[in-house]
């Protein structure tokens, strides 16, 4: 018996899941069906169908959706406004039938009605949230702005004072009523600041309007005396977004002359600056941060983003040669004080004076490594200070820094020691240095230091050694080879008078290292008195004219690059005869004269094609 029943209860299920299916499939089909008659067109029988399956289907989702889409879409108003009163019937509590039945009022021009079915609502639904929230949108879209004042003033008498403040404030914003928009936010900011963050990017992006600018900036300046924990930072960023940095800084100082003090907020705004290339303005963030912060490593990240803002404003001097005058790529004869700055000095002092008081007494931070060093360059390359950069950069090797900055750091105290006259102090520091570390950069090092110093046997010894453990692909092996072939050409091993003259020409690129350039000349000017028919005079006349442009001593420099023209290296001193015309002088005519002088006496020379794409941009854009 058990069984039985249990038999004919499992029939029963199946029987209606296969009609319950069969009902879903028929109805699936007949709305299909009007949506098809819809689409072309036939309105009248797609809402018969529609109307029917409602009929059969009171509580269908679907079947009520397309009936309301179809009265809407098809401005089929006033049999909508039946049909959504039936619904209410049916579902008295349902919000957005409520909300469409006015709607539809609204849009059959029976305004009053509209809001009255909405008034009503709030009366209805006054405790509902959602009812509010729904409205906003409503009124907004159709410019009830009297109505949607009274929504708010109910709304908030009942749910507190920032009620719907930001969706009200986003309404406004919509409608360009920057005003009420801003009196929205701040509203919202002031009695919920946990929304910041959301209020700050709908302020800023409100400000991409020029027309709202003016009154952001007003807004949130009367804010700001009462609440300037949350509208000052606000305040700074809109003035940083406008590109007033200056502005910005001081709306900061002003938050953290308040009380109010955010280590990694300024250090962003800070950075922020550097990387907008306002130098000034960041060199000033930085130093706010340094006098106000207590934590060494904040202190090293700002005296790190300093020393990059001085590094950014350090660019090596743009060389418009035409061509390689003297082995300009080489990195044997590089020249690390060839740089540009616009730095202020007054900026460059007073950041100084913080680091005095800052540098050795800070705790340990893992940061001020690099910033010893990157101060260190600044007083090496730029203030030439070699002593005050030595100090640094030891300083910087005390701090513990990582293999790659601790190879930065003995390669530049190498160039000081240079510098400095102590070219032995650099060969005992290189020795020991290589006992440790056999770094690539340090073996060539160590080759500039025989180099300079006046022993081109070494030299050549630890050139062919270097040579013999790097590959042809090495970028350092041309270079070393084009050493290694000026060695082999100006140091000639049977003739004891030119090598006492190359050791002048070497002393002179010495001097050049230890920023003494009049002396170079000097020098170089000796070397070519002594014999001026050697085969290093040439090279040192070229060389001379080449650090007298640099001095601008441009009469001088013509000079001495016109002598060259009964020499091998004639094609170079008329190009830098047309050169010094050209950039210097300002005689383009006479610029012209010494470049056509290559092509039309030197059509061998090298360097004819250069020169003559040079001739054909002038002339361009002489025309």
């Amino acid at each position: 018996m058990n069984n039985t029943y249990l038999n004919i209860l499992i029939y029963s299920l199946t029987s209606y899941s296969l009609l319950s299916a069969q009902h879903k499939q028929n109805i699936n089909a007949a709305l299909k069906t009007a949506q098809m008659l819809e689409r072309r067109n036939d309105v009248e029988s797609a809402l018969a169908i529609y109307s029917d399956l409602y009929i059969k289907n009171p509580r269908n989702h679907s079947v009520i959706r397309q009936l309301r889409t179809l009265y809407r879409k098809h401005r089929k108003y006033e049999e909508g406004i039946i049909f959504l009163r039936i619904q209410l019937k049916n579902q008295p509590n349902d919000i957005q039938t409520y909300i469409e039945l006015g709607e539809f009022h609204f849009l059959n021009d029976e305004i009053k009605e509209a809001k009255s079915v909405w008034a009503g609502g709030i009366n209805q639904f006054k405790n509902n949230r959602s009812y509010y929230r729904m409205m906003v949108s409503i009124y907004g879209r159709y410019n009830l702005d009297k109505e949607l004042d009274r929504l708010l003033t109910i709304g908030r008498e009942i749910f507190g004072p920032t009620f719907l403040t930001y969706e009200a404030g986003t309404f406004y914003q919509s409608r360009q009523v920057y005003d009420k928009a801003m009196d929205e936010y701040l509203l919202n900011l002031k009695m919920d600041p946990q929304r910041i963050g959301m209020i700050q990017r709908s302020i800023l992006n409100m400000s991409d309007d020029r027309d709202a600018i003016e009154i952001i900036l007003n807004k949130l300046e009367k804010a700001s005396v009462d609440k300037p924990k949350f509208v000052l930072p606000m305040l700074a960023d809109l003035h940083f977004k406008q590109q007033n940095y200056v502005e910005a800084f001081t709306a900061y100082k002003t938050w953290a002359e308040t009380g109010h003090w955010k280590e990694k907020k300024w250090m962003t705004f800070a950075n922020d600056l550097r990387k907008e290339r306002e130098y000034i303005v960041a060199i000033d963030a930085y130093n706010f941060i340094l006098k106000n912060t207590t934590r060494s490593e904040t202190a090293g990240k700002a005296l790190l983003g300093l020393a990059k803002t001085f590094e950014d404003q350090v660019v090596p001097i743009h060389k418009s040669n035409l061509i390689p005058y003297f082995f300009d790529q080489n990195l044997f004869f590089e020249d690390p004080f060839q740089v540009n700055t616009t730095i202020s000095p007054v900026h460059l002092e007073n950041s100084l004076e913080i680091y005095d008081s800052l540098l050795y007494s800070l705790p340990g931070s893992r940061l001020l490594a690099e910033a010893y060093f990157r101060l260190g360059e600044i007083q090496y390359r730029i203030l030439q200070d070699f002593d005050r950069s030595l100090g640094l950069f030891e300083s910087a090797l005390r701090k513990n820094p990582d293999d790659l900055l601790n190879e930065k750091i003995m390669i530049r105290i190498i160039d000081v020691l240079i510098a400095q006259g102590k070219s032995e102090n650099a060969l005992k520091l290189l020795s020991k240095s290589l006992k440790d570390h056999s770094r690539r950069t340090l073996h060539q090092k160590q080759i500039l230091v025989h180099f300079l110093t006046g022993d081109p046997d070494s030299t050549l010894t630890l050139i062919e050694a270097e040579l013999n453990s790097i590959p042809p692909a090495e970028p350092s092996f041309n270079d070393l080879m084009e050493l290694k072939d000026i060695l082999i050409q100006y140091y000639p091993k049977d003739r004891p008078e030119e090598q006492k003259l190359f050791r002048h020409f070497l002393n002179a690129e010495l001097l050049v290292r230890q920023r003494k350039t009049s002396e170079a000349i000097e020098e170089l000017h000796f070397l070519i008195e002594q014999n001026p028919d050697a085969e290093i005079s040439s090279l040192a006349i070229l060389r001379q004219a080449l650090l007298l442009q640099r001095i601008q001593r441009y009469d001088d420099a013509l000079l001495l690059a016109q002598s060259l023209e009964e020499t091998k290296l004639a094609d170079r001193g008329i190009i830098l005869s047309g050169q010094i015309y050209e950039l210097y002088i300002g005689e383009m005519e006479k610029a012209l004269a010494a470049y056509m002088k290559i092509l039309n006496e030197y059509p061998s020379s090298i360097f004819v094609e250069p020169v003559r794409y040079h001739i054909r941009k002038i002339q361009q854009a002489k025309s």
